[in-house]
């Protein structure tokens, strides 16, 4: 009895739907229909089960695995790049596969599939049918949303709901007829609490989909896992997202809680009247700064239009400083549970921050400290903040070694906020794209709440001078700018520390820095090579401004451990811009319903 082998790619660049399958077809092998109602549909060929050990093999390119092996993320990393590198010839290529026409619907086996129909594949994943296609041999193809059970999915940052799934956006491979085990009813709906869906109750044996994974291919370290949009989710399961946002918050400002000051022509003196249009541009989204340090969040946050309500952190010496520049902010010497007994409509802001101590994670660590254990519970209190201050947007920033060593511990910070309702990206950044004359990567978490899209991180301002952005800051761009007699800028007693050192090597000043931290940074030292540099010129290494004032005690470890303002207020622009579409085009719905 003879046989055809054919190879499948089930699904493409996806550590948990990677499949590799040869099925082996026997000409004696029967179609088969099971209308089990409970079961759903069966339909297809019915290749031999995945528990045969004979039914399929399962193969990689550069790197070998079995069926149910666990590829560490490294290892998996590598698979992708071989296999975009090299693909094999038995994966067929999306981008030189052959021509295949578009079908309204497609009779088989006396069952018409349409597209809106949702199957189970054989190998447990399933598929949202978007397009039926047909080859030049009649073969039919099936291509659509990819859906995994959340309880299958590899990684830790993904809740384990019963009977849910999860949208791989970005797995865009055909699937054969013969892969489709049967069909299944899916409800993608865009809300945001498992356990207050009164509708996912009353339909035990339906399968939900209100997540959505994407996963940065060509920037491995950026992710998100985002609800499902109003769009995208089905008719008869889509919530208004303005109700979503009241039900989570309470009554949102548009365009900010908080009103600028007024703007004061030049010809009569008089207060401008202001348009509607006009009145949108005095307000401000009001944010909230945790374990805010000297305030590098919140001068970004600034710059960026936000306007900073309250802050907080249990340093006396960073809250002295924070104190002398956000005169008009209320400033806590507090830890954040003390913090967060503030009733809800002082904690209550449009944008909300986290910067937990983050020493624990650090690159850099290699000693075991006695804060280790309370620095890593502020790790997690990021949620607290969120289920407390409900914000519309809440952003953290950590070390790149919670992302780059201490994975789990992130993941765990990611899975408490979607299990709160809020969407999350996360994503390394370095500083020197958005003008900080540093090379430093930092771990950036953006998550929205419930009914709000989730921001995009910021695009890169700097860059190589081919590149067609601002050239990269440079140490000696950053220092010129500071005049004699700045504040923190004592020459003399920089000098007077260096002289009985040994002397440096001097420098181009036309570089990057190293790192600054709380100690200044390794091999960080003034150009010159003479002397080291002053408090000020750390703090313009790290983009604060030069009138920016610092208290009298701990100055060099305030502006290490700060973020770079700059960062910060590239980040808070794209939030601002984010969070101003959303109101511009809920306004624009208002006025439509109102005539």
């Amino acid at each position: 009895m003879g046989s055809n082998r054919r190879t499948f790619h089930l699904p493409e660049r996806q550590p948990q739907l990677i499949d590799i399958i040869d099925i082996t077809d026997d000409s004696d092998s029967d179609a088969t229909i099971d209308n089990d109602p409970d079961k759903g549909l069966s339909i297809g060929h019915n290749p031999r089960r995945r528990d045969d050990p004979e039914a399929h093999t399962i193969n990689s390119a550069q790197e070998g695995f079995n069926q149910d092996d666990y590829l560490t993320d490294e290892a998996y990393e590598r698979l992708i790049r071989n296999w975009h590198g090299n693909p094999p010839e038995a994966i067929p290529i999306i981008d030189e596969r052959p021509a295949r026409r578009v079908l309204d619907e497609v009779c088989l086996g006396g069952i018409v599939y349409t597209p809106g129909q949702s199957f189970e594949l054989y190998n447990g994943t399933f598929i949202r049918v978007q397009n039926i296609l047909q080859g030049a041999a009649g073969d039919v193809y099936f291509n659509g949303r990819r859906l995994l059970r959340t309880e299958q999915h590899l990684r830790t940052y993904m809740p384990k709901w019963p009977n849910e799934l999860v949208w791989i956006s970005n797995e865009t491979g055909d699937i054969p007829f013969e892969f489709v085990r049967r069909i299944v009813r899916i409800i993608f709906t865009n809300y945001c609490h498992v356990d207050k869906d009164s509708r996912k109750q009353d339909r035990p044996y339906d399968l939900f989909c209100r997540l959505k994974e994407h996963v940065g291919f060509h920037c491995k370290d950026t992710a998100a896992l985002e609800y499902v949009s109003f769009d995208e989710a089905d008719e008869g399961f889509r919530h208004n997202p303005m109700a979503l946002r009241q039900a989570w918050r309470g009554d949102t400002r548009p365009f900010g809680a908080a009103t600028s000051p007024p703007v004061i022509t030049l010809d009569d003196d008089q207060v401008t009247d202001l348009t509607d249009e006009g009145a949108i541009n005095h307000r401000q989204y009001t944010f909230g700064d945790g374990f805010c340090g000297a305030g590098g969040v919140s001068c970004g946050a600034r710059s960026a239009g936000l306007r900073p309500k309250w802050a907080f952190d249990n340093s006396p010496h960073a809250v002295a400083t924070y104190r002398l520049n956000f005169d008009d902010t209320e400033c806590e010497g507090s830890d954040v549970f003390n913090f967060l007994t503030n009733d809800y409509e002082f904690l209550k802001v449009d944008v909300s921050h986290g910067s937990p101590p983050c020493q624990t994670f650090s690159p850099a660590k290699t000693v075991e400290s006695a804060n280790d254990d309370a620095n890593s519970a502020c790790i997690f209190s990021c949620s607290d903040i969120i289920r407390k201050a409900r914000p519309r947007v809440h952003t953290m920033e950590e070390t790149s070694g919670l992302f780059e060593r201490h994975k789990e511990t992130m993941y765990r910070v990611i899975q408490d906020f979607i299990e709160t309702g809020y969407s999350v990206r996360w994503s390394l950044l370095n500083c020197v794209d958005f003008g900080v004359p540093q090379l430093r990567k930092r771990l950036v978490i953006i998550a929205s709440g419930p009914g709000e899209k989730l921001p995009p991180f910021p695009k890169p301002t700097h860059g190589h001078p081919s590149s067609g952005l601002i050239n990269y800051n440079t140490i000696g761009q950053a220092i010129s700018r500071i005049p004699e007699g700045a504040q923190d800028h004592d020459v003399e007693y920089a000098f007077e520390r260096k002289r009985n050192a040994r002397r440096r090597a001097p420098f181009d000043a036309n570089q990057q820095a190293r790192t600054v931290t709380c100690g200044g940074g390794e091999n960080n030292y003034h150009p010159s090579g003479e002397r080291g540099f002053t408090n000020r010129e750390f703090a313009c290494l790290q983009t604060f401004p030069v009138r920016y004032r610092f208290g009298a005690r701990e100055v060099r470890k305030q502006i290490g451990n700060a973020v770079p303002p700059k960062l910060a207020e590239a980040m808070y622009r794209a939030i601002k811009e984010s969070l101003r579409q959303t109101d511009e085009k809920e306004m624009r719905a208002a006025r439509v319903i109102s005539r």
